[in-house]
């Protein structure tokens, strides 16, 4: 039987998705080959990087704002100028692409006849979505053979929606995890084939929750393509209550503040800057 043929969209982010996409390309066996992938830019069509830091400045303290842009200038500044010296940056998506052979496919619209066009030339199975800014059109959705599946960083359908991360702490959810599903036009509504829960972590931040997902999202991907090599496609139903959110306003960020819980701290250093899962 031939490798389940997978093509990747996402973004390029440096603290959590290239460790996700260094996983799975890590884990190629028997049963599924990465064919190729797109990488987009973090902020949606319809908005600049602007809108992207206002939105933050919701939700983020000052400080907070300060720690998050210490830990970007390491990793887009500081390896940047080491990858000039042939030092690999493991918190690019680009190069980790670059180093596992993966043909990245440039697009700034990915429902776009073109795009769609070169898609389908490469006879894909399987599409995954992790994170990425874009939403898939009914015509991207039904590309793929087998599915296009989606890795959402929630216990769907508990969490449906942005910033889900930060919507666990703040609703005092015990329990944190991952859910992989099919893609349907509606956001976060299809079926889900895969999931995993654990306790939520002591003094757990939005971005120490972030990181856990995110590894538990990497081990699904892996164990979901090879599910579907061996059995096809299978669909599991989950527990939890739906819910579903936008992105948090300002009235909000305040009340997260005075729960006494915390977006971020510099001791989650060494999991956000950790080079791999």
């Amino acid at each position: 039987m031939n490798p389940i043929r997978v093509f990747i969209i996402s973004q390029e982010e440096p603290f959590y998705i290239p460790k996700v996409i260094g996983y799975l390309a890590q884990h190629q066996n028997e049963n599924f080959k990465i064919v190729g992938a797109t990488r987009l830019q973090p902020h949606r069509k319809n908005k600049t990087m602007k809108d992207w830091l206002l939105e933050r400045t919701q939700i983020y303290s000052y400080w907070e704002l300060f720690i998050t842009t210490c830990f970007f200038l390491y990793c887009k500044v500081w390896y940047k100028l080491l990858s000039k010296f042939g030092v690999f940056n493991p918190f690019s998506v680009k190069s980790i692409y670059q180093k596992q052979n993966i043909n990245e496919m440039v697009t700034d619209d990915i429902n776009s006849s073109i795009y769609l066009q070169q898609l389908k030339n490469l006879d894909i199975d399987v599409i995954l979505s992790i994170s990425p800014p874009q939403l898939f059109g009914k015509e991207l959705l039904n590309l793929p053979k087998i599915a296009c599946l989606n890795a959402h960083g929630t216990l769907l359908p508990r969490h449906r929606g942005v910033f889900g991360s930060w919507w666990m702490l703040h609703d005092g959810d015990k329990e944190i995890g991952t859910t992989i599903h099919t893609m349907v036009e509606k956001l976060d509504a299809g079926k889900i084939v895969w999931q995993k829960e654990i306790p939520m972590p002591t003094n757990a931040t939005q971005y120490a929750i972030a990181y856990h997902t995110k590894k538990i999202m990497a081990e699904g991907l892996v164990e979901t393509l090879n599910q579907i090599s061996a059995n096809g496609l299978l669909v599991i139903q989950s527990p939890y209550q739906e819910s579903y959110h936008r992105a948090p306003t300002k009235a909000q960020g305040k009340n997260f503040h005075k729960k006494g819980l915390r977006v971020v701290t510099f001791s989650n250093a060494k999991l956000t800057l950790s080079k791999n899962f």
